[in-house]
C-alpha cells in the first residue's frame, strides 16, 4: 500500500559539507500541505539502502535533486530501481531545469519539477494522493508525459516573492554532520538566506534558473533561524552560503552586523576595496569564496564577468593588507568557448602570483562545462560541442575533466590534480620534497600537462601494498592548508586518515 510518505533525496559526493537546501525547503511546503516527509542526503554506496527502504515503505513519490556530473550516476541507479517498483520518479533541481524535456525521454523519470519545487511539489503531491484531480498541464512549474507518453512542459511558475512562506528543515537531517571550521571557530553552520544572482555570467546555470533575479528572507527570518541554531546546535560561526549574498550591498552589510557573528560568504572582488575590507575584518569575516574565473580580459568580457583582469590582483592585495587573517577562495576556469592558449596562460599565472602574495589565498581551477541555455552554450556548439544524446552521458561532465572537443581529457585531470595540489591544498614539503614540487611548478608554468609520471607512480604506490608507508610519510613530510577539505586527499588519494 502506499503511504502518505514522500522520500526527498540528493546524492552527494564525499566532499559535499553543505546541507541539501533545497529539498529542505521543499519538505517544509509538502508538511504544510499535510504530507509526511524524509530526507536522505548520502553518498552512492547508499543507493542499495535506499532502494530497500523504497520498497519497505511505499511512499508517494520520491524526489531526487539532481546535479550535472558524476552525482547524476546515483540518481539515475536509484530512480531505475525505484520506478521498476511502480513508486513514481520525480526530478528537480538545476540539472532536471535546465533539461525538463530530455530528462522526461527516459523512461524511469515520470515527472520533472522546474525551478523552485515548493508550490510545485504540493499540487504534484495533492493530485497522485487523489487529494485533487490529476491534470498535470494544469500544474505551472511541472513537466511531465502525456497520454501518449511525450514529454511535455506547460509554463514556468513564477518565483517565490515571501521566501519566508517556507524554511528549511534542520529538523530533518543531522546537523552535526554540517558543522564546519571557519577561522579559529569549530561550529560554523553554512546557512542561505537569499536565492539568485544579478549578474549575467555567461557559463553560469542561474542565468537559465534564476533569470538574474535576487531575493532574500527577511532580517527577522535569518535572526531567528540562526537563534534556532545557536539554542540547539551551539554554533559559533555563520556560512553564508548563498550564490551572490551581496544582491543589495548596504542592507546585506546591516544584516550581517544585526546578526553579529562571524562569517564567510561570496563576494565579488569589485567589493574589496580598502574600506570594505576593514568592515570585513570589523565584522568577524573569516573568509571569502570569489568569482574571479580569468585573469584574461578578453575571455571575462566574453563570458559577461562585468569585471576588469585587474580587479582581482587589486582585490587580493588589499585584502592582505588589511586584513591578512581572512582566507580567499578564488575559483577560476578554463577551455571556454573562445579561449586561446595565452589567455589560459595568464589564468594560471595568475593563479601563483595570487598565492604568492597571500599565504591565505587558495586558487581553484575548474574546466568549463557547457550547460543548455546559458549565453555561452551557442558558442559551444559552434565550436564543436556536442551534448550528450541520454542522461548517462551527462553524468561524465566534471569540474575537473576535458568536457568539450577542444579540451584534452588527460591534460584536464592532470592540470586539476597538480592545481589540488599546490593552490587549493597549498600544499608544502620537507626539502627531501623540493624536486617534486619543482617540478609541478614547472608544469604548471609551462602548461606542461602530459607524461604525468609523478602522478601516475604516486597512484601505484597507493594502490600497492606501500599504501600505508606512503600515507605515513605524506603525513609526516607535507603541510596542507588545514582548512581545505581538498588537500590531504589530493596529495595523498585519500590515505592520509588510514
Amino acid at each position: 500500500m502506499t503511504s502518505n510518505t514522500i522520500f526527498l533525496i540528493n546524492f552527494r559526493n564525499h566532499r559535499d559539507m553543505y546541507p541539501p537546501f533545497g529539498i529542505m525547503y521543499v519538505a517544509d511546503a509538502l508538511e504544510q500541505a499535510g504530507f509526511g516527509v524524509r530526507i536522505f542526503h548520502e553518498t552512492e554506496e547508499f543507493v542499495g539502502d535506499f532502494v530497500r527502504q523504497v520498497a519497505d515503505e511505499r511512499p508517494l513519490f520520491v524526489g531526487f535533486s539532481t546535479i550535472t556530473g558524476p552525482q547524476l550516476k546515483p540518481t539515475i541507479e536509484a530512480s531505475r530501481r525505484v520506478h521498476a517498483l511502480g513508486v513514481p520518479v520525480v526530478w528537480g533541481g538545476v540539472h532536471a531545469t535546465i533539461m525538463p524535456l530530455e530528462v522526461l525521454k527516459e523512461d524511469y523519470v515520470d515527472f520533472v519539477v522546474v525551478n523552485e519545487g515548493e508550490e510545485t511539489t504540493q499540487e504534484l503531491a495533492g493530485m497522485l494522493s487523489g487529494k485533487q484531480l490529476p491534470f498535470w498541464a494544469g500544474v505551472t512549474g511541472l513537466a511531465y508525459k502525456d497520454e501518449q507518453g511525450v514529454p511535455s512542459f506547460g509554463a514556468e511558475r513564477p518565483f517565490i516573492q515571501d521566501l519566508d512562506r517556507f524554511r528549511p528543515r534542520w529538523d530533518k537531517i543531522p546537523v552535526e554532520r554540517y558543522l564546519i571550521p571557519s577561522g579559529p571557530y569549530t561550529r560554523a553552520i553554512p546557512v542561505y538566506i537569499s536565492r539568485g544572482c544579478p549578474f549575467r555570467c555567461g557559463f553560469c546555470y542561474n542565468e537559465v534558473v534564476m533569470k538574474r533575479t535576487w531575493r532574500q528572507h527577511s532580517d527577522q527570518f535569518i535572526l531567528d533561524q540562526l537563534q534556532w541554531l545557536k539554542d540547539n546546535y551551539r554554533i559559533d560561526a555563520v556560512d553564508y552560503a548563498d550564490d551572490y549574498l551581496f544582491g543589495r550591498i548596504k542592507p546585506m552589510q546591516r544584516l550581517v552586523e544585526k546578526v553579529g557573528m562571524p562569517w564567510s560568504g561570496q563576494v565579488r572582488v569589485q567589493l574589496l576595496s580598502p574600506e570594505f575590507v576593514q568592515w570585513m575584518s570589523d565584522t568577524g569575516c573569516q573568509w571569502v569564496n570569489i568569482g574571479a574565473e580569468s585573469g584574461s580580459q578578453a575571455v571575462l568580457d566574453n563570458m559577461h564577468k562585468d569585471q576588469k583582469a585587474w580587479q582581482i590582483e587589486w582585490g587580493v592585495r588589499n585584502l592582505t593588507q588589511g586584513a591578512p587573517h581572512i582566507e580567499a577562495n578564488l575559483s577560476f576556469i578554463i577551455g571556454l568557448p573562445g579561449e586561446k592558449g595565452e589567455d589560459t596562460k595568464v589564468t594560471l599565472d595568475l593563479i601563483e602570483t595570487l598565492c604568492d602574495i597571500s599565504p591565505k589565498a587558495r586558487c581553484s581551477v575548474c574546466v568549463y562545462m557547457p550547460y543548455p541555455g546559458t549565453p555561452l552554450w551557442p558558442q559551444a556548439l559552434a565550436q564543436g560541442y556536442v551534448p550528450p544524446d541520454n542522461q548517462e552521458g551527462w553524468c561524465h561532465l566534471d569540474l575537473n575533466r576535458g568536457n568539450t572537443p577542444w579540451m584534452d581529457d588527460g591534460e584536464a585531470q592532470v592540470m586539476s590534480d597538480i592545481n589540488d595540489i599546490l593552490f587549493v591544498g597549498r600544499s608544502t614539503g620537507h626539502w627531501i620534497l623540493q624536486p617534486y614540487y619543482a617540478l609541478l611548478r614547472w608544469r604548471w608554468r609551462n602548461r606542461y600537462f602530459r607524461h604525468y609520471w609523478e602522478g601516475a607512480l604516486k597512484k601505484a604506490v597507493a594502490n600497492s601494498p606501500l599504501r600505508r608507508v606512503l600515507a605515513w610519510l605524506i603525513e609526516r613530510l607535507v603541510r596542507f592548508n588545514p582548512i581545505t577539505h581538498k588537500g590531504p586527499a589530493a596529495e595523498a588519494g585519500g590515505l592520509a586518515g588510514d
